[in-house]
């Protein structure tokens, strides 16, 4: 639950309206507090400790020396500097003052409103402390102090300022806050368009380094892009480097077929027999002819847009097939291909992939393989993982290669070298197989000598024994 709250509130749409409700009520309160102030030119303040001091101080002097008249207070009584006193009849709601005029714009103000309990209000000058009840001749005032500003509040430097600086601050605030959410939601986008736009450059390398960090749609975003552009540039090196490889892969047959058709020319003006020649043409002919069907073949299962037909299938019942068909190339070695699957397992899969995967594999092994050997085929089921391993008994292979056999026209340069024949494209189109299953393909040297392939495929819908 917490998690799914924090995806909500890290939304692009949560944080839209919450920034905009937060505006919003800023500006309103900016506005109510500025109408406010420009309606009372005063506002209301923390009280000060001293000054409550100072007007308890006054009023109990005041009600210790019993004057007649509030008039009288205020004329004869010593003030400090900066310093006067109201007095508020609570009956009339007369206001007695020295008449400065300082005191009367606030003799003014204390005559409209009221106060019961102890308030501090600023005014663009001076502070109004009070009321402190204090009684003269038997009846009940309120005594106010007036204290001049020293340093003025900052509601009293607001105040101050022009009319227009008023209004316009208020409008300045609102537009940062617009200003800081429209940086904050477009940065990450135009990272993304100047990344875009260096891709379409032929700059493969750029990627979007701002906004990927954070955790709304535009961080998803950012992640999905270079992710993309990393699958991009992946695929471009990748056919690059197989345009390479078919181009030197196809100079050999060529230049043998080449030599051949040169021979047989020699041998006819010589009246001598052209049929071995012409056997090794068609022998050229044919391997080039399976080398374009198989860098066909993998430049399709490399198209990530390639789209996979998952059907329920039984496990068994593919790997059957796989060994019918390879079982009639290991008759001509007199290779054995055991099957000692024991499982039952159903699981969509895409038939075709899975059985030229399959296939590939197991012509590797018999074209490796010695005469009238065997070759074990398994499938087991682990931590809900389908292991499918096809082991033979020919010459292993050294350990820093083995991870290498699943490249495109990669030969080992030992026993198991170009005298085989092949492309060296099989086990590449298996391994693009496997990835379409979301699988992983591995080979792993066997202890009693020969190589061990294993599949291994996430079993996305079974029905296990």
């Amino acid at each position: 639950m917490l998690v799914k709250m924090k995806k909500a509130l890290a939304s692009i749409g949560v944080k839209l309206f919450l920034s905009f409700w937060l505006i919003t009520l800023a500006s309103i309160f900016i506005t109510r507090l500025v109408s406010s102030q420009l309606e009372h030119q005063s506002i209301i303040i923390p009280t000060v400790q001293e000054d409550i001091y100072k007007l308890k101080k006054y009023a109990k002097r005041i009600n210790k020396k019993l004057p007649k008249s509030p008039l009288a207070i205020i004329q004869r009584a010593p003030f400090p500097p900066g310093m006067s006193i109201l007095i508020k009849d609570t009956n009339t709601q007369e206001v007695f003052h020295n008449h400065k005029r300082d005191s009367q714009t606030i003799a003014s103000f204390l005559s409209k409103n009221s106060y019961s309990n102890l308030t501090t209000v600023q005014f663009p000058f001076a502070r109004l402390i009070g009321p402190e009840h204090i009684q003269i001749n038997q009846q009940d005032y309120q005594l106010f102090l007036v204290v001049n500003s020293k340093h003025p509040h900052f509601g009293s430097l607001f105040m101050q300022l022009p009319f227009w600086v008023r209004i316009i601050i208020p409008l300045l605030i609102s537009l940062s806050f617009c200003w800081l959410l429209a940086k904050t939601l477009t940065r990450p986008i135009i990272a993304i368009k100047h990344a875009a736009t260096e891709i379409g450059k032929g700059n493969y390398q750029a990627r979007v380094i701002d906004g990927e960090s954070r955790n709304d749609e535009l961080g998803e975003m950012a992640k999905s892009f270079n992710q993309m552009a990393e699958k991009l540039t992946t695929n471009i090196h990748a056919h690059q480097r197989l345009l390479a490889d078919v181009s030197h892969e196809l100079r050999s047959p060529m230049t043998r077929l080449q030599i051949a058709i040169g021979l047989i020319e020699s041998s006819a003006e010589q009246g001598k027999p052209v049929d071995k020649h012409i056997s090794r043409c068609e022998r050229e002919i044919g391997q080039l002819d399976q080398m374009i069907s198989n860098v066909l073949s993998l430049s399709r299962m490399e198209n990530t847009f390639q789209e996979a037909d998952f059907v329920l299938l039984e496990v068994t019942s593919i790997l059957k097939t796989a060994i019918e068909d390879a079982q009639y190339l290991a008759n001509d070695k007199n290779i054995r291909i055991v099957n000692k699957t024991k499982i039952t397992c159903q699981m969509l899969l895409d038939e075709t992939q899975l059985l030229s995967a399959l296939n590939n594999i197991l012509i590797n092994a018999i074209k490796h393989s010695e005469e009238q050997s065997d070759i074990e085929v398994q499938a087991t089921i682990s931590a809900g993982r389908l292991l499918i391993t096809i082991a033979d008994t020919a010459t292993g292979v050294p350990e820093e290669q083995l991870p290498l056999l699943f490249n495109a026209f990669y030969r080992v340069s030992t026993a198991r070298d170009r005298e085989t024949g092949g492309t060296g494209l099989g086990l590449a189109i298996a391994k693009q197989a496997v990835a379409i299953h979301q699988g992983t393909i591995s080979a792993a040297n066997n202890a009693s000598g020969g190589l061990t392939i294993t599949l291994e495929l996430p079993i996305n819908k079974a029905k296990n024994v």
